[in-house]
């Protein structure tokens, strides 16, 4: 049985297709009026970039910053991408968080959280930073800082394992602590087996100190203690090697002879 749709539903649905059509129509014009409108703020010249103001950074500095964004005092504000410059600077490596403002109509606000490096990890491809969560992220260049540990690891696969570096992130942040006789300046490497056991090297005196993955507290508080006494009575020089793990609450020194 074929169903019949009268004079009035074929107006009504006249009137619906009307409607839709108009409803499109308005939306599309709106569209166009939009991009019509951001064309030509996006070319305007009162909106041209004059100021950039830059904080936050002391790794990457100011024209360094501006190189890589790409942007000039012939730049637009309008047009500059927000998202584009936080990808850009996030890639470096350095930068941890970026919040980019705009201020109208002629300035442009980059504010910067950079990575504190802690140390620097030798990796295959050669040193990278390495900071207090235990993230390698910006590889060392010609003219940066090289002055921090350098870790050395017998197994690279170990910083890809969450939580399996905070042994040496702790280590290294009691060390900056400011106590003379173990600061972190006077460490100059830490070597780290495939099972995560520490070997540090002292930079005045290269001998090894077996530290272990545990208890990095009990042995920093330890380890500075000892050193304290050999400095005082001038036995430091003399010493060939300290073992942290010889026994439970135990130092082992070594001395040469």
């Amino acid at each position: 049985m074929r169903s019949k749709i009268g004079a009035g539903g074929l107006s009504l649905k006249r009137q619906l297709i009307g409607a839709s059509v108009g409803v499109g129509g308005v939306v599309f014009g709106v569209f166009v009026l939009g991009w019509l409108v951001y064309t030509g703020l996006s070319h305007a010249t009162f909106f041209q970039v004059e100021s950039v103001k830059i904080s936050g950074n002391s790794q990457l500095d100011d024209g360094e910053i501006l190189t890589l964004i790409g942007v000039t005092n012939h730049s637009n504000l309008v047009a500059v991408d927000k998202a584009k410059i936080v990808t850009i600077l996030q890639g470096t490596g350095w930068v941890n968080r970026v919040e980019v403002l705009k201020n109208y109509p002629n300035t442009l606000k980059i504010e910067l959280v950079e990575r504190k490096p802690i140390a620097l990890v030798q990796l295959d491809d050669g040193l990278h930073y390495f900071d207090r969560k235990g993230v390698v992220f910006a590889e060392v260049k010609r003219g940066h800082d090289l002055d921090f540990p350098v870790i050395h690891f017998s197994d690279h696969s170990m910083l890809e394992i969450e939580g399996s570096l905070k042994n040496i992130t702790d280590f290294l942040k009691y060390t900056r602590n400011g106590n003379p006789a173990l600061s972190i300046q006077n460490i100059s490497q830490i070597m780290v087996d495939d099972k995560g056991d520490m070997t540090m090297y002292m930079a005045d005196n290269p001998f090894p100190v077996q530290i272990g993955q545990t208890k990095m507290w009990q042995k920093y508080k330890r380890l500075a203690k000892v050193l304290g006494w050999l400095y005082r009575k001038k036995k430091f020089n003399t010493v060939t090697a300290i073992d942290l793990e010889y026994l439970q609450d135990r130092v082992l020194v070594s001395f040469q002879g």
